[in-house]
């Protein structure tokens, strides 16, 4: 019998929300009924709409993730406890991943250990439950497919959607880490992942409450049946077909010239051999293009690899995609407006006795994708490698598993490595930020595992090997979503624990002294192009610059110029290094910008530095109106140097403006107003003013 999650609700409790006037701008989906509507995952999110990232992460580069004052502990609150988590919504938390259980970490230490999630500013958590029974799955809701514990209690996972209106924060607390606080204690092996979409201001998002959701019972069958598709299958209709297929042959196994869309794929190929699994290409059109947008060995789609990776006579069968040897499927909702063609393609010298296929589609009469709503389905293989695995002196520091341009979202990564030591960090720019949106701690833990990684098969993630080689997650419910462009990275500590550990992360055909990785990423990418314009820039610290925009800072404390590093790499100490001259002050900082007059929106981006002041919250206001949400900074905040390594540095955060505040404009006056921090003050180096371009 489930135990049934504690819920405690205050009617006196003060929340945000009784101030809010407003009606909600955009209509978005959320938490489960976002999760059970697969086939809407092409549709493209309302601007400012970002995936965000809570993380116990070293941005100086080491590998000192792990450390429980240094890197777990974002603040500890005014009970005393220990903040993991700590954001403004309207947004949704929707996949948490925590490494606490083996070694020195805490709650090895610990069985007492409870984790609390307070919604809305509410004094009384919503879910107030021991840290290890939650992620095991003990608790109704919050229980399998969506949590589990590994077998071994290496790690825990956790994809039970929390969404919330207002606010959201997650807390640990124990008497032992009261102790461990008071004590400095800093061991290691502490880490965790809490990953989340927020949306723009006035969007309406019903904050989570226990079995208030009637999408449940659809996520948790369609997560149970994987292989089986998980839209809603009514009014499709499907292409079938069975051809021999000679070397350097092809043929055309779908093709439409109306609007439409394809729901699944479904092929068998006989023989099924290395040769024929290797050497068939698939290649998908969309209406006018003459560029497939996916092109690619069928291993490689369908999520097998290359011949390097030897995984024919593996499986795997994940939500959306996947393969054994008797079918491959995917089911990645693809529309297009006016035509789409499919071919498969014999690359390889073996004769293709029988391709069987099987294409299902949607007519726009039974689901009619709006053109200027929604994206086309991509998908794009990446080879990329360094050398320098013995001696660390790596020609550069990581290898690439996407870059693109545009307007979309990436919903998998999936990848396969050679000599690629799991240490290394995600690193995940995005718009043509300085430093990463997204950090990873450890590659394995970013595709969801721990300790190297091991062979799981899940709905959204899974290895076919290890954490890094066949490792795939799919990003369905909280996509990298970008407006102007992409670069996704992966960080190569190789060579750091010498030969043996070397030994078990080789790949056949791969030179020792060569780190080598391939990515599958599939994403959505909006036909109309980049989304953001940078329209103004400020400097603040430099008085012509400040002149220019009318600049008033009341309260100034401090003004003077550094030099740092953004977050860097393991074998590259101080990465991006940039002087800059800036200000601190404790009562506001007002300038005027300019913005694009046919605007939905504006995003405000300002470079700090995070030395000692890691906290920092302000009220922003627009031409004298106060928003809502106040500006919320969270990150690493008065840490010692780890020998030559620092975590001080800048550090790049942003403020989406809505629409509501900027249509129409071309200039309009922000005011920052100090709030609280740690120092009692906010400190500026460089304002970057983006305006969201109407399509």
């Amino acid at each position: 019998m489930k135990k049934s999650v504690l819920m405690i609700f205050l009617a006196g409790s003060v929340t945000l929300s009784s101030c809010r006037t407003e009606q909600p701008e955009y209509r978005v989906i959320t938490g489960l009924e976002a999760m059970a509507n697969v086939e809407r995952l092409p549709y493209l999110f309302p601007p400012g709409t970002k995936k965000n990232r809570f993380i116990s992460y070293d941005p100086s580069g080491g590998n000192g993730f792990g450390f429980f004052r240094s890197t777990f502990k974002r603040y500890v609150d005014d009970r005393g406890e220990l903040v993991l988590f700590d954001a403004y919504g309207p947004g949704c938390l929707y996949r948490q991943q925590m490494n606490i259980w083996i070694d020195n970490g805490v709650g090895k230490k610990s069985e007492t250990i409870r984790i609390k999630y307070y919604f809305d500013h509410d004094t009384v958590p919503g879910v107030d439950l021991p840290v290890k029974e939650f992620f095991r799955g003990d608790h109704d809701p919050v229980t399998e497919p969506f949590t589990m514990i590994d077998k071994n209690i290496r790690f825990g996972i956790c994809y039970y959607p929390f969404p919330f209106r207002e606010h959201l924060k997650v807390t640990l607390s124990d008497t032992l880490i009261t102790r461990l606080l008071d004590s400095n204690h800093d061991d290691g092996c502490n880490w965790y992942q809490y990953d989340y979409l927020t949306y723009p201001q006035g969007t309406a998002v019903k904050t989570w409450a226990p079995g208030d959701s009637k999408y449940e019972a659809t996520v948790r069958k369609q997560w149970n049946n994987c292989g089986a598709d998980p839209k809603d299958t009514a009014g499709n209709e499907y292409r079938e077909q069975r051809v021999a297929l000679l070397p350097n042959a092809e043929t055309v196994i779908f093709e439409s010239g109306e609007k439409a869309s394809v729901s699944s794929i479904d092929l068998g190929i006989t023989p099924y051999s290395a040769e024929t699994f290797y050497n068939t290409q698939i290649r998908i059109y969309w209406d006018d293009s003459d560029q497939p947008a996916v092109d690619m060995p069928v291993s490689y789609f369908f999520g097998g690899g290359g011949p390097k990776d030897g995984q024919l006579k593996n499986a795997m069968h994940s939500l959306l995609y996947g393969y054994d040897s008797t079918r491959l499927y995917c089911y990645w909702p693809m529309p297009f407006r006016e035509k789409a063609k499919i071919v498969i393609y014999n690359k390889g010298s073996e004769t293709i006795t029988s391709l069987t296929s099987r294409v299902g589609y949607r007519p726009a009469s039974v689901y009619d994708y709006p053109g200027d709503e929604t994206a086309y389905f991509r998908a794009k293989l990446t080879k990329d490698s360094t050398e320098g695995v013995w001696t660390r002196k790596f020609e550069k520091p990581y290898v690439t598993a996407f870059e693109e341009e545009g307007h979309g979202h990436v919903v998998l990564i999936n990848m396969w490595s050679g000599n690629f030591l799991e240490d290394g960090d995600e690193f995940t720019y995005i718009d043509n930020r300085r430093m990463p949106w997204i950090h990873g701690d450890g590659t394995e833990d970013d595709f969801n595992q721990g300790w190297a990684g091991f062979t799981y098969d899940k709905p959204l993630w899974g290895a076919l090997k290890s954490g890094v080689k066949g490792a795939y997650r799919i990003h369905m419910n909280e996509p990298y979503i970008f407006y102007d462009h992409i670069d996704i990275r992966f960080e190569q500590t190789g060579g750091l624990y010498g030969m043996p550990a070397m030994l078990e992360r080789r790949r056949p055909g791969t030179n020792d002294s060569i780190c080598e990785a391939e990515f599958v990423v599939c994403y959505y990418k909006s036909a109309s192009g980049r989304m953001l314009e940078l329209s103004d820039s400020l400097d603040t610290g430099n008085p012509d610059s400040e002149k220019e925009h009318s600049c008033k800072i009341e309260g100034k404390l401090w003004s003077g110029e550094l030099t740092q590093s953004y977050d860097s790499y393991d074998t590259q100490d101080d990465y991006y290094v940039t002087a800059d001259d800036g200000v601190s002050f404790n009562k506001y900082c007002e300038f005027k910008t300019r913005i694009h007059p046919a605007n939905d929106g504006v995003r405000l981006m300002a470079r700090i530095n995070r030395k000692d002041n890691g906290l920092q919250t302000g009220n922003i206001y627009v031409d004298g109106k106060k928003l809502p949400a106040p500006w919320h900074i969270v990150t690493y905040s008065g840490i010692p140097r780890q020998k030559s390594k620092s975590f001080d540095g800048w550090y790049d955060c942003e403020y989406e403006i809505p629409s509501k505040y900027t249509k129409g404009k071309d200039k309009i006056t922000i005011r920052i107003e100090h709030l609280q921090s740690l120092k009692n003050e906010l400190n500026s180096f460089y304002f970057w003013i983006y305006s969201y371009k109407i399509k």
